[in-house]
């Protein structure tokens, strides 16, 4: 359907594929896609990954497509909201909860999955696989309500009285919605991830001296922690960030630090074996027993992925697929510096995201704050390429270039003020 469409317009005399700065990139990421239908052991077994990373592209050109203009761009972010709050819905009812911190097992022990039979997820939901799809969207709407509540008269200036309250309602329930959601996944991935960017977002936005002093109180902490903490067996420490297996059951050792140590380990040999095709996508799940047995993880556990989403690109794709997603990141948060960069402080107005300039820049911190959280959150977990919850990450890239196509004629016009200048002055 997502091919078709595009048949359609450039039947119509319109433009199929939007320009767009990652096209290039994204033109080798599904070159190796086509390559990666040719090494899977089995067309079929591959088959709903690729279908979602087709789904993944068709809705990132939809969006680029919508964000031209100002009413599409915040029609766009509103459905990027929306689609994040009812994963965040679906998650509370449709989860199979694990028991991480004590404190939350009173809860979640009443939360049982009340949906599941649900193709790949038919016993619920993986935790982890929701709280790596949530941060892509609990950065954006975090930094969005914080601007509504510190900087309110601005808020309502450039959105108008009663749009500008809606907003920040709407905000405020799904902000609610997603980090109670969040909270409960209990993934440590994802708390590292969150609390990281958070970090980098408030040395971003707060004042030099309070800055500095923020800085420095990070840097204590660290040191404090390492001091008295490092006597203490730091490889259990270690081990305890991503859980323990005191029962020496083989499943369960996917959650420790030794066992993703040896997954990653296999999956550097399943790189070194198929480095420029992958093996295809969805296939390591299966190729990891057969070929790179495990021995802290039994045979019957499907593990899913590698748990590193670089390594996994890279498994499926081949190094080409990789450096096209590591890309992608790059060609995204060089698109945001340069939003930075043109947006002046600013009251602005509703009409377009990139004519307020406070509010492009929480725009900007909030999009780019959930990229840095998820890609943190990859280092030891995955949201595998053409995964479900993946539709966010693409949602994303499409909002990050409609922003940027929005900014593009006002650093034109300046550049062409400039030079004008220029010419006046000889």
């Amino acid at each position: 359907m997502v091919p078709g469409l595009w048949i359609v317009a450039w039947l119509a005399g319109r433009e199929p594929l939007p320009r767009t700065p990652l096209n290039a990139t994204l033109l080798l990421m599904y070159l190796m896609v086509l390559v990666s239908t040719l090494v899977t052991f089995d067309i079929a077994f591959s088959l709903p990954k690729i279908a979602g990373l087709v789904l993944g592209i068709g809705v990132f050109f939809a969006f680029v497509r919508y964000g031209k203009t100002a009413r599409g761009w915040w029609l766009s972010l509103i459905t990027f909201v929306g689609v994040g709050s009812g994963i965040a819905a679906f998650a509370l009812v449709g989860t199979k909860w694990a028991a991480k911190f004590s404190i939350l097992t009173p809860l979640t022990s009443r939360l049982a999955p009340r949906i599941t039979g649900l193709p790949g997820v038919e016993e619920g939901l993986h935790p982890n696989q929701v709280a790596g799809g949530l941060v892509w969207v609990l950065l954006l709407i975090v930094v969005l309500l914080g601007t509504t509540i510190i900087r309110r008269r601005e808020w309502l200036a450039a959105l108008g009285q009663r749009r500008g309250v809606t907003m920040a309602f709407v905000l405020a329930v799904s902000t609610l919605l997603i980090t109670s959601t969040f909270l409960l996944t209990q993934s440590r991935s994802g708390y590292i991830g969150f609390v990281i960017a958070s970090i980098v977002i408030l040395l971003i936005v707060l004042p030099s001296r309070w800055r500095w002093a923020f800085f420095g109180s990070i840097v204590v902490t660290i040191v404090l922690a390492a001091f008295f903490l490092w006597p203490s067996r730091p490889a259990i420490l270690l081990g305890s960030a991503f859980g323990s297996n005191p029962a020496g059951e083989a499943g369960l050792s996917l959650d420790t630090l030794e066992g993703r140590m040896e997954l990653w380990s296999r999956a550097i040999y399943g790189i070194q074996d198929f480095p420029f095709t992958g093996m295809g996508l969805n296939t390591f799940r299966r190729v990891v027993h057969m070929l790179y047995p495990l021995f802290l993880i039994g045979p019957d556990v499907d593990i899913g992925h590698a748990h590193n989403e670089y390594l996994q690109a890279a498994l499926d794709l081949g190094i080409p697929g990789l450096i096209a997603f590591l890309a992608l990141y790059i060609g995204a948060f060089w698109m945001l510096l340069a939003v930075w960069k043109a947006t002046r402080d600013s009251a602005g107005t509703w009409s377009s995201p990139a004519g307020s300039g406070f509010l492009t820049k929480a725009l900007v911190l909030g999009l780019g704050g959930g990229l840095l959280a998820h890609m943190v959150f990859s280092l030891t977990d995955a949201t595998a390429l053409g995964a479900k919850p993946g539709i966010l990450f693409w949602m994303l890239l499409g909002l990050i270039c409609g922003l940027f196509a929005q900014r593009r004629p006002r650093l034109s016009d300046q550049g062409a003020s400039v030079e004008r200048t220029a010419g006046i002055s000889a």
